[in-house]
């Protein structure tokens, strides 16, 4: 049985130190983002939707955690993961429902939620809010 994977906007796919990271994300204003249209994966079933970068915000910050630029990465929130699609029905009936849709909506991250794989499972280990510290 495949593992339930809940909606979610990748930020980060590795994570630097934790202490490192909890400063860098309370000395960070909330990041600005743009949900744009809903798309999916052509080298796997997965549905998702675009984010939009217009401020620059989501680069910086990777940039600064990951200390480069990832070229590969492409930011989104995912709503149909490949690992908890059943079947093939599964993702072509979401893909009917969703495919086209778009959600243009501004958004804030406010908070980076950190997870660990222990044991064939993953459970949450932190959950530092973005500008902590800023005035």
């Amino acid at each position: 049985m495949a593992a339930r994977i809940e909606s979610h906007l990748s930020v980060l796919y590795e994570a630097p130190a934790s202490p490192q990271l909890d400063r860098l994300v309370h000395a960070t204003p909330p990041l600005r983002l743009r949900a744009g249209e809903v798309e999916q994966w052509t080298s796997e079933p997965g549905i998702f939707v675009a984010v939009l970068d217009p401020h620059n915000d989501l680069r910086r910050f990777r940039a600064a955690a990951l200390a480069t630029d990832d070229p590969d990465y492409r930011p989104h929130i995912t709503l149909l993961h490949r690992e908890s699609v059943t079947s093939a029905l599964q993702a072509e009936e979401a893909w009917v429902a969703l495919g086209g849709e778009r959600f243009d909506v501004d958004f804030a991250v406010t908070e980076l939620v950190l997870y660990e794989e222990s044991g064939g499972a993953w459970r949450e280990v932190a959950r530092p809010r973005f500008g902590h510290d800023a005035v």
